[in-house]
């Protein structure tokens, strides 16, 4: 499964996925890991989520807030 995959599943709520919940954080590192296994950096993951929020019709301060959220968790692990 590509990285990519597994962006809308911690940043969109099938029930309501204009609304952009909180991370859900148990998926989330499910994504840190693909990414980390693949040797992307946060740069790239940061781009797979502005893309998927971006498809997905998330306005732009939901794009930034999804990505002010995962920065903290995700980052570390990828730079």
């Amino acid at each position: 499964m590509a990285c990519e995959d597994l962006v809308a599943a911690c940043f969109l709520d099938d029930a309501a996925p204009l609304t952009v919940p909180q991370l859900n954080r148990e998926r989330a590192l499910n994504y840190l890991a693909c990414c980390y296994a693949q040797g992307l950096s946060w740069a790239d993951a940061g781009l797979q989520i502005r893309a998927c929020l971006q498809e997905k019709g998330v306005p732009p301060e939901g794009i930034l807030r999804q990505l002010k959220l995962a920065r903290p968790l995700l980052q570390p692990w990828l730079d």
